[in-house]
């Protein structure tokens, strides 16, 4: 083969190549509603639950940050927090998102992934900030709690929606039986945050809204609302 014939086919080659590299999937990052850690700053909170990153995410959405100490503990008192059910259309590994041009069009995004199922997450976010308000242990996370005396609140999540650039909103009804009553109250709560552009700002501005939806459950099951209602990031909220 010639000079000229073996450079034409090594030009051939490496511009396959370079073709093969520029059609190449990206790698799907991996998103949690875990509260960020302690002292990370609130600008990186939504990249740090990325498993590769994202746009940064953009502080916390009207919601009150959590103290640095959890309230102090009653001695034998416990929560059990279970969410019964969440949107069908969100309970999959992928973020379902909606964009306002679309109309009720939703997309569904192959490249960001919860890290662990969305039930769960909404789940352990409730019940630890839940928990913290109320100065109650999750046992749920206790497997030798046995009979120790608990709250019980049972949550069904009807609304979970991110919209680009715009809001996220959540809608849930939840139960409500303390330790030894006989009576259950039945709550129902709306919240609704801002949210930037990028998938992490959606992520942060949701998790922002799962802490308000917990304040209102500890709220109610406090009897201590009067400071909650008619805040602007809150559309609904009462019990029966």
């Amino acid at each position: 083969m010639s000079v000229r014939g073996t450079i034409s086919t090594w030009g051939r080659l490496l511009g396959l190549a370079a073709l093969l590299a520029g059609c190449a999937v990206a790698p799907p990052r991996y998103y949690s509603l875990a509260a960020p850690a302690a002292g990370l700053p609130a600008s990186t909170a939504g990249t740090a639950r990325a498993a590769q990153g994202d746009q940064a995410a953009q502080g916390d959405r009207g919601v009150q940050p959590a103290s640095a100490s959890p309230a102090p503990r009653a001695a034998g008192t416990g929560l059990r927090l279970s969410v019964a059910r969440i949107p069908a259309e969100a309970e999959r590994p992928q973020l379902v998102v909606r964009d306002p041009a679309r109309g009720p069009a939703v997309q569904v995004l192959n490249d960001s992934l919860w890290a662990a199922p969305l039930g769960d997450q909404i789940r352990d976010a409730l019940a630890a900030e839940v928990g913290r308000r109320l100065g109650a242990a999750d046992l749920q996370r206790l497997p030798d709690a046995g009979s120790r005396p608990a709250r019980r609140i049972e949550v069904r999540i009807d609304r979970f929606d991110m919209v680009w650039d715009r809001f996220v909103a959540l809608e849930a009804d939840w139960t409500d039986r303390a330790p030894g009553a006989d009576r259950i109250r039945l709550c129902r709560a709306a919240v609704r945050l801002p949210a930037g552009a990028g998938v992490a700002s959606l992520v942060e501005a949701q998790r922002g809204a799962l802490d308000r939806l917990a304040a209102l459950i500890a709220a109610a099951a406090s009897d201590s609302t009067a400071d909650l209602q008619g805040k602007p990031t809150v559309s609904e909220f009462g019990c029966t």
